[in-house]
């Protein structure tokens, strides 16, 4: 009966909420969810901008406490964000994430409504994890004028071997042919052009960090690029706290 309680409470929450000095706000564009929290009442014009990316299985409320859908490990994503002084935003993107052409719409959708609604900055920094990292090297390809860095929690960069292993991307793509021009592996140019901070377990299976993370890393950097790779302990699981450095990463986030 409690859990029902909560569930039901939750569906009657205001489109505003505040909770310790961060203000949250909850929209829908096309039918997706929208997260958007801030410290204090109004963020610092222009606002630097913190868009994440969700992985598969999560939503836009994975990063909200005030949700029953809230996932510590997002949470935490937003927390660092809102310490630097960002302006955090999300959309829920479901199996687009994994960089469909319907989740980029979404994604130019948030971006056109917080620019109408904030006045912020013109580039962002992007957060991808895991399938989001496929969105990620898809904004970072095509849309180049919005990203001016980006950090990444276990990010998948091989599109391939993730359809080849996770059903969750073959959910999202109906063959290798499907997704072969915006595989991430095969634009590393285009991740060379912005500082990436990259944080992956040592023992991750469903994402292995030598076909992404440490490829990402090689690949880029010998074109000029600027990925930074922390290997951590661990697999890849949201119980995996090891993959934050909260000082390293408030370092990155606080770089011009």
């Amino acid at each position: 009966m409690h859990k029902y309680l909560i569930f039901f409470l939750s569906l009657l929450r205001p489109a505003y909420a505040c909770a310790q000095d961060v203000t949250e706000r909850f929209e829908h564009l096309s039918g997706r969810l929208v997260y958007i929290a801030r410290k204090g009442e109004k963020p610092a014009t222009p606002a630097a901008v913190l868009l994440a990316l969700h992985g598969s299985g999560r939503s836009a409320d994975s990063y909200a406490p005030s949700s029953t859908r809230g996932v510590p490990f997002y949470v935490h994503q937003r927390d660092l964000a809102l310490k630097a002084g960002y302006l955090f935003v999300s959309i829920s993107n479901g199996k687009d994430t994994w960089g469909t052409d319907e989740g980029m719409n979404a994604i130019l959708e948030l971006v056109r409504f917080v620019r109408k609604e904030y006045e912020v900055k013109e580039k962002w920094t992007l957060w991808a994890s895991s399938a989001g990292g496929v969105m990620l090297g898809r904004i970072v390809r095509y849309h180049p004028g919005l990203v001016c860095k980006a950090l990444g929690t276990f990010p998948v960069y091989d599109l391939n071997d993730s359809y080849q292993n996770l059903k969750s991307a073959k959910e999202a793509w109906t063959s290798p042919e499907a997704f072969s021009k915006i595989d991430p592996s095969g634009y590393p140019d285009a991740f060379a052009k912005i500082p990436y901070l990259v944080f992956h377990g040592s023992e991750d299976k469903a994402v292995p960090l030598d076909k992404h993370s440490e490829r990402l890393r090689k690949e880029v950097n010998a074109l000029g690029g600027k990925v930074s790779l922390q290997v951590v302990g661990g697999g890849h699981s949201t119980q995996n706290f090891n993959l934050y450095d909260d000082d390293l990463i408030l370092k990155f986030l606080d770089a011009p």
